[in-house]
């Protein structure tokens, strides 16, 4: 049985502790940072989930508190506003799950799960109900492999009758994706910015996998290298960020930017904006994995927005 202390003054931390019981954890909730430092004195924790906003000290200030003390306690932060507005505080922070309200409860409890026990975190088949052999593989082992393994994806998704809403965005964020898994992931960051040809070495690949279902369909990438790191993710996310403010800036003040709006770099924040579930999972040195799950029909309420979910496994 996993312990997990929730942090909310709003009266739904009510909503999310039912969550988590019927899921057969044991929960404690409290309101305050105040509170939850002398619960985690007093008790043994598996897991926190703090609002940003709380009285007197805020989330950052516990959460800085749980990773100066209690660095093995895994924490979710929880927000009803864009976290693009307090971005900067994720980043200087390191933080590396944040979900916005209202919470979809298979997301949050599945999240949960595989933060405390570090166990099922790689496979499309752990992130969406379809069995392991229902999911398809495209194999990359050259650039020039990038385009048709996508348009052989899109061809797929046509086959199973799955309607993409949007196939353009959602090719650009696949080409960028699996442009940085072939390019910066084995080393060729170099020939990338000069949009030059590579083709791996011997038993060196991106993995694409895609499947569907009744709610929806998923898409990961797969590299085997393991380069991707919790602070490269919310460095490419901060500078998209600081990039869309500017733009809206110069769209206001007319002032000329072209020549300082990078070309790249956007296809993570795409992945959080676009995407119904997302998530990346990484095994330093070992494996990176980028899960996308996508909707038939987002629930109501429950629309795409904006939120950052980062899996590291230690070992």
């Amino acid at each position: 049985m996993y312990n997990i202390l929730i942090v909310d003054f709003s009266p739904y931390r009510e909503t999310i502790a039912l969550i988590f019981r019927e899921a057969g954890y044991t929960v404690v909730a409290c309101e305050s940072a105040f509170d939850a430092m002398a619960r985690l004195k007093s008790s043994d924790f598996d897991l926190i989930v703090s609002e940003v906003e709380l009285p007197g000290d805020n989330a950052f200030d516990l959460y800085n508190y749980i990773t100066t003390y209690y660095p093995f306690i895994p924490a979710i932060m929880i927000t009803e506003k864009d976290i693009d507005t307090f971005f900067e505080h994720i980043f200087r922070e390191g933080i590396g799950n944040v979900l916005r309200k209202p919470l979809r409860e298979k997301e949050l409890v599945g999240l949960a799960g595989k933060l405390i026990t570090r166990k099922n975190i790689f496979g499309l088949n752990n992130y969406m109900d379809t069995p392991a052999e229902g999911i398809q593989k495209v194999r990359i082992t050259a650039s020039d492999q990038i385009r048709p393994a996508i348009a052989a994806l899109m061809q797929q998704l046509e086959g199973w009758g799955v309607q993409v809403k949007n196939k353009s965005v959602l090719n650009l964020i696949l080409n960028e994706l699996i442009i940085n898994s072939v390019y910066h992931s084995h080393g060729y960051t170099k020939e990338k910015e000069e949009r030059l040809p590579v083709k791996l070495k011997k038993g060196e690949f991106v993995d694409l996998f895609f499947s569907h279902n009744d709610q929806g369909y998923g898409i990961s990438i797969t590299d085997y290298k393991g380069n991707l790191t919790k602070q490269k993710i919310l460095d490419s996310i901060r500078r998209a960020v600081e990039e869309s403010q500017m733009i809206l800036r110069a769209y206001e003040t007319g002032e000329e930017i072209s020549d300082r709006v990078s070309e790249t770099g956007r296809g993570i924040d795409l992945v959080r904006k676009l995407t119904s579930e997302y998530y990346f999972v990484i095994r330093n040195k070992v494996r990176t994995e980028i899960i996308l799950l996508f909707d038939r029909e987002p629930p109501a309420g429950y629309e795409t927005h904006s939120s950052l979910k980062i899996i590291e496994d230690p070992n």
